[in-house]
């Protein structure tokens, strides 16, 4: 059970890697509306809002950004 705890953390790093493309250990709506636009995702004029919406959901700390801790919370199915 700890492997897959351990397995799951390493995953959800590199996710945050995908999308934290300056490395600065945040993400933001920006760099979310960049990387569904590398992935065939989005439409980069129209999602500007959008990513600043979806972002908002989850920014616990109201910042305007994502951190790690964040990112697990959006990806946990135990909300």
């Amino acid at each position: 059970m700890e492997e897959e705890g351990n397995l799951l953390e390493k995953d959800l790093e590199e996710i945050f890697k995908v999308f934290d493309l300056n490395g600065d250990g945040f993400i933001s709506s920006e760099e979310i509306q960049s990387a569904l636009f590398k992935l065939g995702l989005s439409d980069e004029d129209q999602q500007e809002y959008d990513c600043k919406k979806m972002l908002s959901y989850d920014d616990t700390n109201s910042d305007g950004k994502i951190d790690f801790q964040e990112l697990k919370h959006m990806m946990s199915f135990t909300r």
